[in-house]
């Protein structure tokens, strides 16, 4: 069965492990909606999330992510490269593995930024 962007089409949950060891408490787990590889979500610190699903292969898609905090709350601030924190827009960016039973779709992979290396899965629910 082909791999389309319409068979990842719905909500997610998103969850994150992280190696980073900083003083800012990374919050950027929640639910959100894919429609056609595209999300626009604010999580619940205020920051924008705009994702874009690229289909590579039948078991991997390029994911592609900027976070702008302009807007979120003043504790808020996301982690450049070199480590330092910062209210501008990040990027990230990684390869995910697809992962699909029946309807149930599980994206998963690592995002690696700077020195922090970061697992991400997202679970179709």
């Amino acid at each position: 069965m082909t791999l389309t962007l319409q068979d990842l089409d719905g909500r997610y949950r998103v969850t994150t492990i992280s190696d980073y060891k900083g003083p800012i408490p990374l919050q950027g787990d929640g639910e959100t909606e894919m429609k056609d590889g595209h999300i626009k979500r604010t999580d619940k610190k205020g920051c924008r999330w705009s994702t874009r699903l690229t289909i590579i292969g039948e078991d991997e898609v390029w994911f592609e992510s900027e976070a702008d905090p302009s807007d979120a709350d003043p504790d808020f601030c996301l982690i450049t490269v070199s480590g330092e924190p910062t209210r501008e827009p990040v990027s990230y960016s990684a390869v995910l593995k697809v992962a699909r039973k029946g309807d149930r779709i599980r994206l998963s992979g690592q995002i690696e930024h700077g020195r922090v290396t970061t697992v991400i899965t997202m679970m179709k629910i």
